[in-house]
């Protein structure tokens, strides 16, 4: 290990030594596997007694040593040794001495004593003696509950209780235990007697105070968690059926709330925002996969996973340091379990559409309105009114002359397949345990040659080198093949221009022809090939229980290969006048051949020491976590293009040799971080909760003084349900906690070096006088030295309870959190002559506030029917406290940034349309004739947009501007996770919602001849201003974008579009994102084909939408209009199978 990081990142003086410690871990670790006792820890017992019962012997050795007992109450009565004399010696010699000529025998499993009848010798070659083992499972009421799975522990025999609840099973005579497991229910072991009925009751889950929650660098108790933390089990993630999990933790998890970016097979990952946004810069939340912090949470295989945690307090993520402002998403993937081995196998095959597909107007629709729009405009109408009449008939006759193209019905696929394969081999035994998985996943896109194709393994290895020594190795690889086009956009095609013609050769429109674009072999192909590996030692220390040290490596490498080929595309003129008919093909563009080429490879590693301590002494619980990691990454990559091809062969050697039509680019880099993290947990008595954790950040971004900072948090809770006035008077309540935490954090902002000034080289640039091409060199941007991170102060108070056996659950946080130190750019403007930018300043500050919430309720009836639901809330907004702005806009109450939240659209206030009653003097036009004296955007009639004149100088300008629209990313989202089981059926339904959200909805469906005469929909079409129709949607009709109601006259562009809150439509929704129903076929009948579990399915994702547009997905982004690709809704059917 580098200590310099090859960046300048100076580390403290005591820290060379201590990372010297760290690198020598493994070593030390492997050494200690030949010095630690495999059976007995190294302990040592002294009993001694003239007659010592059983239990005195067992409540001795627990006394002495950290091992526990487990046995059944009938075993030890009777059962004593005389003139018992143990002197310093090993557990095992004990147990030896003590059960002797005894009926009973022991095993030793790590730091447990298994207790069990010795077998009776059998005859040679005597038939293996059965037990029939009979029983009734019922619940806390002594209601039968059937479904119960019960297996024999270690095997692979079991069955289920029918309705009645009663059961049967044989397993072989000597003992054992059975394993009784219900959704819904607690798990139950009973050791097997010799008696031949075992009765069981089953305990209703409650919130599980005991479960295990994945928290940073360990995990801990859900009892005694002070910080706010939400989970999900990846159980409940795949019955979604969705290739990856960030299309399906948004509404299930209490915090999140994510934003899609389109439909694009391989690139539909949303972005996610643990509680909303709370910066100017990057707001997406870190990923820990397996402890590790890495980057694409999308290649991980969905069905690998055991559990997602999400970190949002400062007390949850104060452990990340400078990577913890916005939010840590934990995955933790399964792990193998000791038994038999399991087989399992899954298949599901679907179809995908669009969500939402606009409905284009038909050719005598589009004539019409162009004609109306020419008209309104002062022009000419462009078609002949007869020929609108008659077109239908000379279609018919003619389709190639008189066209009525449909660009979504002729190119949009409606049902394209996705598919998905996955298997998954797991067991082991107490030494060994391994899981495998193997995931194949392919979609096909609505447009040829678009696919996405992804290939997973996962490898997980547990082994118990000895009985205080684990070592965990972990292979995790994802390969996606992606394959796209140039985007064919034809939703706004001209119906009266030819897409195809009926010899199947394809016309054009405006000189353009999407269909061109998918039939001239041009692609984009991007392979990558990323692998998550890593290994870790963990080592128990016999000499103070309760302590263990780990060493953590892991190295990631990825490699990326793009390829992109671009032909010349053609189209074809038709020309009706001769006989026949002509198609003449003709060039689009330069008609110049290009391929593009790149390569990437990245390599990222990580090294931990984790020292761990946890120990409960009387009253006390104590936890202690210190952690030292070091992050290093390396990258380079490399691409080259060339131009003029003279052959359709894709190697880049064939291209043009002339200077000025190829190109070669390359860089390498390197990056590194050192952490230093602490955590101490204390509980009294289990009811207050005291917490302290921090991490102390360096990292090479920086210049030298600023690069390193520290990031405490604090929290406390106090469980009230353990407090005598509710414990013994409120029997109803399994749990009630109060929680609070308040710390720092950090985020890493801009990019690195941004202290130095940088010098960019600028290639294949004419240089005067010589003649000939050289390579120069520029500054872009000012140094700024006092650039570092941001900083974050959380505060959180929150409120957990479980009441009547968990039938209400409730976990609720209100928080507040202010960043400062965000990076801005100056608001000054600079003359051209000084030749570069000004450098950003951590000058910002923005506070966010909110409430997160999450309701559940889970009941159980008498003939089995089980129904949970549960409910998540999150309310979330943020607010600019200073940010750099004018003082045109920061004077201006109406204008200023300051104050409002991030993203708030800025335009005029809308009034809503002129009418005709406005045009009093019935000229056609609205100006002061008729009483109208302020001055807009060119000649005003009625069925334009009328807007407020805020600062009443009688015209409109950038003065008037006023925030007229919620900015895009909800302020509020929620979801509705619906659970029933039944007599093998299955149903999880889940809608997710969202509100507080607008969208500028001015495009091709709103806004018709936008650019160059383009189409547009029957949503514009029939929700138009006329004078027949004036309570309305949209303005009156143009030949061309309005001045007044579209054109933005600011910029002058001509193609901008107006932001007014005319435009300005909210996005709230409720969709059905997912419904899934599933049957499992009896285990009596698969268990005779040797399958222990078989169930089909059938799902749906984005099934239907309340509220949102009606026209356009609610979902969609200001970059996702409806010319982008679309969100896609799917149907699919499965089958899991398990052997």
């Amino acid at each position: 290990m580098k200590l310099n990081f090859h960046t300048g990142l100076r580390l403290p003086a005591f820290v060379p030594k201590f990372l010297l410690v760290m690198k020598l871990t493994f070593i030390l670790l492997v050494t200690a596997f030949l010095q630690v006792s495999m059976a007995s820890f190294g302990q040592k017992v002294t009993i001694k007694g003239s007659k010592v019962s059983a239990v005195q012997f067992l409540e001795a050795i627990k006394a002495q040593t950290p091992y526990k007992v487990l046995y059944a109450e009938e075993m030890l009565p009777g059962l004593t040794a005389t003139d018992l004399s143990l002197n310093n010696a090993s557990v095992e010699i004990a147990l030896e001495t003590f059960f002797k000529d005894k009926p009973i025998t022991y095993t030793l499993t790590k730091n447990v004593i298994v207790l069990k009848y010795r077998p009776v010798p059998v005859p040679e070659r005597a038939a293996e003696k059965n037990q029939a083992i009979t029983g009734k499972i019922t619940d806390s009421k002594n209601h039968p509950i059937g479904g119960v799975n019960i297996t024999l522990k270690g095997t692979s025999t079991g069955t289920t209780s029918d309705s009645s609840g009663d059961y049967k099973l044989t397993v072989p005579d000597g003992g054992g235990t059975l394993v009784f497991s219900y959704v819904g229910f607690e798990t139950k072991e009973v050791i097997i007697t010799r008696n031949n009925v075992i009765n069981v009751q089953l305990t209703e889950v409650s919130q599980k105070l005991s479960e295990v929650v994945v928290v940073a660098f360990g995990t801990t108790k859900k009892s005694s968690l002070t910080a706010a933390v939400s989970e999900v089990k990846g159980s409940e993630l795949v019955k979604a059926a969705v290739p990856n999990i960030t299309q399906s933790i948004a509404g299930r998890m209490a915090g999140i709330a994510a934003r899609p970016n389109g439909g694009v097979p391989g690139q539909d990952n949303p972005n996610i925002f643990v509680r909303g946004i709370s910066t100017t810069g990057n707001n997406g939340a870190l990923i820990v996969i397996d402890g590790i912090v890495r980057n694409n949470i999308s290649q991980v295989d969905p069905n690998t996973i055991e559990s997602v945690t999400v970190l949002k307090d400062a007390a949850a993520v104060a452990p990340y340091g400078l990577g913890g402002a916005n939010g840590v998403i934990l995955i933790t993937t399964k792990h193998g379990k000791a038994g038999t081995a399991s087989l399992s196998l899954s298949s599901y095959y679907g179809f995908q559409r669009p969500t939402f597909q606009p409905t284009m107007l038909n050719a005598k629709d589009y004539m019409t309105l162009k004609n109306e729009g020419d008209i309104n405009s002062g022009l000419a109408a462009e078609f002949d009114p007869d020929l609108i009449a008659n077109y239908d008939k000379l279609h018919a006759e003619n389709p190639d002359k008189y066209p009525n193209s449909n660009a979504q019905r002729e190119m949009v696929k409606t049902n394209t397949p996705q598919q998905n394969y996955n298997l998954q081999l797991s067991g082991g035994n107490d030494k060994m345990r391994y899981y495998v998985g193997f995931n194949f996943f392919k979609q096909n896109g609505i447009y040829d040659p678009l696919v996405y194709n992804r290939y997973n393994y996962n490898v997980m290895l547990d082994v118990n080198a000895t009985s205080t020594t684990k070592v965990t190795l972990s292979l995790n690889n994802a390969v996606e093949y992606n394959q796209t086009s140039p985007n064919p956009n034809g939703i706004s095609y001209i119906p009266v221009k030819a897409l195809y013609y009926s010899n199947g050769l394809w016309g054009e429109s405006g000189g353009y022809s999407p269909i061109a674009d998918l039939k001239s072999g041009s692609y984009a192909r991007t392979k990558r090939n990323q692998g998550l590996n890593s290994i870790s030692v963990d080592q128990q220390l016999p000499f103070v229980k309760g302590l263990s040290v780990k060493g953590v490596f892991s190295y990631d490498p990825s490699y990326t290969e793009d390829k992109g080929w671009s032909r010349p595309t053609y189209y074809y003129l038709y020309d009706g006048t001769v006989t026949p008919a002509t198609y003449t093909k003709t060039l689009l563009g330069d008609g110049v051949t290009t391929l593009s080429q790149g390569f990437g490879k990245n390599q990222n590693f990580t090294y931990q020491g984790i020292l761990n301590y946890h120990d409960t002494f009387g009253d006390h619980d104590l936890t202690g976590l210190i952690v030292a990691e070091a992050r290093d990454g390396k990258s380079s990559g490399f691409n080259a293009s060339r131009r003029g091809f003279s052959v359709n062969v894709d190697e880049l050697d064939l291209g043009t040799s002339d200077r000025l039509n190829f190109n070669n680019g390359g860089s390498s880099g390197t990056s590194s971080q050192l952490g230093y993290v602490y955590r101490i947990d204390y509980g009294f008595k289990g009811k207050y909760l005291f917490g302290a954790t921090g991490r102390y950040d360096g990292h090479y971004y920086f210049a030298p003084g600023k690069r390193w900072a520290y990031f405490p948090a604090f929290s406390a809770g106090w469980r009230l349900s353990e407090e005598s006035f509710i414990k013994d008077h409120l029997n109803w309540v399994d749990n009630l906690k109060l929680k609070g935490s308040w710390g720092k954090s950090g985020n890493l902002a801009g990019s690195a070096f941004q202290y130095l000034s940088a010098y960019n080289l600028y290639g294949n640039a004419y240089a005067f006088g010589t003649g000939s091409l050289v390579q120069g060199s520029y500054v872009p941007l000012e140094a700024n030295p006092n650039i570092t991170w941001e900083k974050s102060t959380k505060s959180d108070v929150g409120i957990e309870f479980s009441f009547w056996k968990g039938k209400l659950t409730m976990d609720a946080d209100v928080f507040y959190e202010k960043r400062t130190g965000m990076l801005l750019p100056p608001a000054i403007t600079v003359p051209v002559e000084y030749g570069l930018n000004l450098a950003q300043e951590n000058a910002g500050i923005m506070e966010n506030r909110g409430l997160d919430l999450t309701i559940g309720t889970n009941h159980r009836f008498d003939n089995g029917l089980l129904i949970g639901a549960t409910g998540t809330f999150l309310y979330a907004k943020n607010k600019l406290l200073q940010v750099f702005e004018t003082s045109a806009t920061k004077n201006n109450p109406n204008r200023s940034r300051t104050g409002r939240q991030l993203g708030t659209p800025f335009g005029y206030q809308a009034l809503g349309l002129f009418k005709k009653s406005d045009d009093k003097n019935e000229d056609g036009v609205i100006n002061a004739a008729d009483g109208y004296n302020v001055t807009q955007f060119g000649t005003l009639h009625p069925g334009d947009i009328k807007y407020a004149d805020l600062n009443g100088d009688g015209k409109i300008d950038a003065n008037d501007e006023t925030a007229v629209g919620n900015p895009l990313y909800p302020s509020s989202t929620y979801g509705l996770n619906i659970n029933a089981s039944w007599k093998g059926f299955d149903v999880n339904i889940f809608f997710q919602g969202a509100a507080g959200a607008s969208i500028n909805v001015q495009g091709y469906q709103t806004i018709p001849f936008r650019i160059n005469n383009t189409n547009t929909s029957y949503e514009y079409f029939n929700n138009r201003w006329t004078p027949e129709h004036e309570d309305t949607k949209y303005p009156r009709s143009y030949a061309s974008k309005s001045t007044n109601n579209t054109t933005n006259p600011i910029n002058g562009d001509g193609f901008g579009d107006f932001s007014s809150s005319f435009w300005m439509k909210r996005t709230n929704f409720l969709r059905l994102k997912t419904a899934v129903i599933g049957y499992t076929i009896p285990p009596a009948i698969t268990k005779k084909v040797s399958i222990q579990n078989l169930r089909v399915f059938a799902s749906g994702q984005n099934i239907f939408t309340m509220g949102g547009l009606g026209f356009m997905d609610p979902e969609t982004g200001f970059s996702q209009r409806e010319e982008a690709y679309p969100v896609q809704k799917a149907f699919i059917f499965g089958v899991q199978v398990t052997f």
